[in-house]
């Protein structure tokens, strides 16, 4: 109902998909990345390794803006075009290794089931239950401030935690030939594209992970941090099979605003991801910003409904939650919320 509601309140200028104008984007990110690889020699030689760490720093961002025209592709809202979307989302992921096919799918599971404890499996919820199952490892790793460059690849990608390898043909992620098939091509495709990457650093194993792994790592630390805080907070909802329903679940969204021009480099991913969830298959992402307007404007007599946070310390504020939020209490409530929510009130396992 809200759905339907929230769209009668939309221009239906939101839900225009521009083929050119999302191929512009495509260069232009492209085109940003090509030309911080150009000026590389040059930070390397006046800045040393702290001008090499800024770089990576802007590297793996803007390879998270590459990230953010294929997730438009994956969605549909690249063009009306399926074959353009599935061409230009391969162009997209292939460089970064991100396996287009197999991530579309376990993207998809993660918004039909956004916030609930089982089925959305893009964010895997820790209930108290399963906090005590974890050895002192498992427990504390995402509390380890480096753990975020890993958390994207390999640990999500390629080892598969916790849906399924997108690399390989006969992870649980797979269910049917056709999607072993196209995890084959895609995966197949970030391979040749590594293969081309060591083939530009002189087959040198050192030059390789030094300019193409390692900025992919910091890509991988950005996309982790950007999901992240759209969907975690002390006060976030997770529910149980009978108490979700997809609004409730869109619902739990939060739009972060980084400022300083990181919104727009990233594609509104992160200020206008409320709208992306309500309308994940439907809204380009320039049109995003239009649409989180009105959305607003409909949702601002309904106390908490629309979430919006300032991100300028985003860094800061994703280690904080990490250290922060351990576990979820409620199982069996139907709605979960974290041990540091009002209400449990830091409640802890004993």
């Amino acid at each position: 109902m809200i759905e339907r509601f929230l769209y009668g309140h939309l221009s239906l200028h939101c839900f225009e998909k521009n083929a050119l104008k999302s191929i512009y984007f495509l260069i232009q990110d492209f085109i940003v990345l090509g030309a911080l690889y150009y000026i590389l020699p040059t930070v390397e030689s006046y800045a040393g390794w702290t001008g090499l760490l800024v770089w990576y720093w802007f590297t793996g961002m803007f390879a998270s803006s590459l990230f953010c025209v294929g997730h438009d592709c994956g969605h549909g809202s690249f063009s009306n075009y399926t074959w353009l979307n599935d061409l230009c989302g391969h162009i997209a992921h292939a460089p970064i290794l991100a396996p287009f096919w197999p991530w579309q799918k376990s993207h998809r599971q993660h918004h039909q089931y956004t916030s609930h404890i089982d089925k959305d499996k893009g964010h895997p919820w820790v209930t108290e239950n399963d906090h005590l199952d974890r050895d002192w490892i498992a427990k504390n790793f995402a509390k380890f401030p480096l753990s975020g460059f890993f958390r994207w690849n390999p640990i999500y990608t390629v080892a598969g935690l916790p849906d399924g390898s997108h690399f390989w043909p006969w992870s649980r992620l797979f269910s049917n030939t056709r999607e072993r098939i196209q995890c084959a091509v895609s995966g197949g495709l970030c391979l040749i594209c590594a293969s081309v990457a060591f083939y530009l650093c002189n087959y040198s194993i050192y030059n390789f992970i030094k300019y193409y792994y390692v900025p992919l790592l910091f890509q991988g630390f950005w996309m982790v941090m950007i999901t992240y805080l759209q969907h975690q907070d002390e006060e976030i909802e997770v529910y149980e099979e009978g108490t979700w329903n997809f609004v409730k679940g869109q619902a739990q969204t939060i739009d972060r605003y980084y400022g300083f021009g990181m919104d727009s480099a990233l594609h509104h991913i992160t200020d206008g991801h409320v709208a992306h969830h309500f309308f994940f298959t439907r809204i380009p992402h320039y049109n995003l910003l239009e649409a989180t307007e009105a959305i607003q404007k409909v949702m601002a007599p309904y106390k908490g409904a629309y979430k919006r946070r300032s991100a300028y310390d985003h860094v800061l504020e994703f280690l904080r939650l990490n250290l922060k939020l351990e576990y979820l209490l409620g199982r069996g409530t139907g709605v979960l919320k974290y041990t540091v929510s009002k209400q449990y009130n830091g409640k802890k396992v004993q």
